[in-house]
């Protein structure tokens, strides 16, 4: 099912800020935005409610307890980001006075808009705003984080359990994770190919919890078996029972 976006001006009409990033903003704890959600179920059954005064575009209205609310899927949007639905707009049903009910006064506003133009509504003042985009823009930067580093973390923990080295790639980028214990003690080492930019190889290194860059060494030969080839970065670290065992803890897989 599509998410439904809510605009910053959604927020600011429902008092509302931005969540933290990891919370997809179609998250974001209200009555109105969650009820937003089925609306992209709602048109494919026929069930959506057009706002029929505000013509020029396709919006349809969104209604829970006493919040009321305009949303639509928009395709003039920016290059590079896909077809998007956005609850663009809330308020509060006042069903005495139409000069004070969310609908009427959305509709006012789109009067005022157009005046001086041929149109008899403008709802472009509802549309995405550049802070919008940039939001959705570093939502899904966050988003990619989130999942490399789990993809670090899954492989380090998959090592531990078969005692030799693990690898994934995708997109012309590679990773090795090889947990091997000597000593009593246990060592990492991750090999990187393909990630071009250092920021992308600190989140990597990143993923693996209480360690910090001083925690690393890179090495230029062979360690716990990986030699290093072309394009390939291998770093290495001893790794503290507890952050093993954290990791283990919080994997998907059955290793414990």
């Amino acid at each position: 099912m599509s998410s439904v976006r809510p605009t910053k001006r959604c927020l600011d009409d429902l008092g509302l800020r931005f969540p933290p990033l990891d919370v997809p903003l179609h998250e974001s704890e209200h009555d109105l935005i969650a009820k937003a959600q089925r609306l992209p179920d709602e048109l494919a059954s026929g069930g959506a409610e057009r706002v029929l005064a505000i013509d020029d575009r396709v919006w349809f209205k969104v209604k829970v307890g006493e919040y009321r609310g305009a949303g639509g899927c928009l395709v003039d949007v920016p290059e590079n980001i896909p077809p998007l639905w956005w609850l663009v707009a809330g308020g509060l049903r006042r069903a005495d006075s139409k000069d004070q009910d969310f609908y009427g006064v959305l509709e006012a506003k789109c009067r005022r808009a157009a005046k001086g133009t041929s149109a008899s509504v403008n709802s472009d003042g509802l549309l995405p705003q550049d802070i919008d985009i940039r939001r959705w823009r570093t939502e899904q930067a966050a988003l990619g984080v989130v999942a490399l580093q789990r993809v670090v973390r899954e492989l380090i923990c998959r090592s531990a359990h078969s005692s030799g080295p693990v690898e994934a790639t995708s997109h012309g980028q590679g990773l090795i994770a090889w947990v091997k214990s000597q000593d009593g003690e246990s060592y990492l080492a991750i090999s990187t190919e393909g990630f071009l930019d250092p920021r992308e190889v600190a989140v990597v290194l990143n993923a693996v919890p209480g360690m910090t860059a001083e925690s690393w060494q890179i090495e230029p030969g062979e360690v716990l078996g990986i030699t290093p080839g072309a394009g390939q970065l291998v770093y290495s670290a001893m790794l503290p029972p507890e952050t093993l065992a954290a990791m283990l803890d919080d994997s998907s897989g059955e290793y414990l």
